[in-house]
């Protein structure tokens, strides 16, 4: 009985220390770039040998993978349950924004190491990638379909339109600063309201 809860203990050690390692290489993926950290700088932040973090992964390029779909995955669950949650595409649409603004500057900033270190993934692990993000779309393409069934919506590309979306909240992560004069919140409800009551307006 011991012996069966050690080895439980060590396992979930072993997973929250390999969280802790996704986590911290995100932040300094954010800060320093992708190609300017190193395994060291990562082990180091994390309070490891450089060589434990190779059992944990067996390369940078792993990591990073870790990394993008942790963020991806994130938001894939909590869009999901708002897709599930609003009957109304409009109101559906609306918080499928906010939620994407929101994941990206506060609670899921490694979502935003995809929209800029992607190319640096092997072309499996960036297939993928893409196969959650087209995922992550179809909700937003499907939202706008029934809308416009539902005459909640005029009669818009459907294809642009997400591509729109898509690009006014991404772009975000270009000009955003934490300590600006705009709050995510804010922002959030402005972008939503400006797509959904401007311009997809009845």
């Amino acid at each position: 009985m011991d012996r069966e809860k050690n080895h439980l203990t060590e396992a979930s050690s072993s997973i929250n220390k390999r969280d802790e390692i996704i986590q911290v290489a995100g932040e300094l993926f954010r800060r320093l770039g992708y190609a300017e950290t190193s395994m060291k700088d990562i082990a180091d932040r994390v309070g490891i040998l450089k060589g434990s973090l190779y059992y944990h992964f067996s390369s940078k390029e792993e990591l990073l993978n870790e990394v993008i779909n942790e963020g991806i995955n994130r938001l894939l669950v909590v869009a999901q349950q708002v897709y599930e949650k609003h009957k109304s595409p409009r109101e559906r649409l609306k918080k499928l924004i906010e939620i994407h603004v929101l994941h990206l500057t506060t609670n899921n900033k490694n979502l935003v190491i995809a929209s800029n270190q992607i190319d640096k993934l092997t072309p499996e692990h960036r297939d993928s990638y893409i196969v959650k993000r087209d995922l992550y779309e179809k909700l937003l393409r499907e939202t706008l379909e029934e809308g416009i069934r539902a005459d909640e919506f005029p009669p818009v590309d459907i294809k642009l339109t997400v591509l729109s979306i898509l690009g006014m909240c991404n772009w975000l992560i270009q000009w955003y600063q934490h300590n600006g004069p705009y709050s995510p919140e804010y922002i959030a409800y402005y972008l939503s309201g400006l797509i959904c009551d401007r311009m997809l307006a009845k």
